[in-house]
C-alpha cells in the first residue's frame, strides 16, 4: 500500500486549472460555432437577438478564463484542506500493481532467397 500524504498546492492547482480550461475550450468551440451560425441566420430586422461573432468569441474567452481561475482557487483550497486532514488521519491509501511492459515488437529481417545449387551437383530425386 502507498499513502498520499500531501499534494503540492500550487502545482496541483495549476494543473487542474489548465485541464479545466482545455476541457471548456473543447466544449465551447462547437457551441460558439452553432450560436454564430444561428445569429447569422436570424434576419436583423426580425429580432434584436442577432448574435455577433465577436461577442461570442469574447464571451468564450472570458468563460474559459473564469473556469481556469475558479478551478485554480477551488483546487488550491481543496489541496490545502486535504493536506491538513491527511496530517491528522494519515491520508488516502492506494494499492499499486506492477505491470510488466509489453513484449518488444519483433523485428523482421528481409527475406533472403536461397542460392541456386551449383551446376555440378547431382540431381535430387
Amino acid at each position: 500500500m502507498y499513502r498520499i500524504r500531501r499534494f503540492g498546492v500550487m502545482k496541483t492547482a495549476t494543473t487542474v486549472a489548465v485541464l479545466y480550461m482545455v476541457v471548456i475550450a473543447i466544449f465551447l468551440v462547437p457551441f460558439a460555432l452553432l450560436f454564430a451560425a444561428i445569429g447569422r441566420a436570424i434576419p436583423t430586422g426580425a429580432s434584436n437577438a442577432s448574435l455577433d461573432v465577436g461577442v461570442i468569441v469574447v464571451f468564450g474567452l472570458v468563460l474559459i478564463l473564469f473556469y481556469g481561475v475558479g478551478g485554480w482557487v477551488i483546487t488550491a483550497i481543496s489541496c490545502a484542506l486535504y493536506n491538513l486532514v491527511a496530517g491528522w488521519v494519515g491520508g488516502v491509501e492506494i494499492q499499486l500493481d506492477a505491470v510488466a511492459p509489453p513484449p518488444p515488437v519483433p523485428t523482421w529481417s528481409p527475406s533472403v532467397t536461397p542460392a541456386a545449387p551449383p551446376s555440378g551437383a547431382p540431381p535430387v530425386g
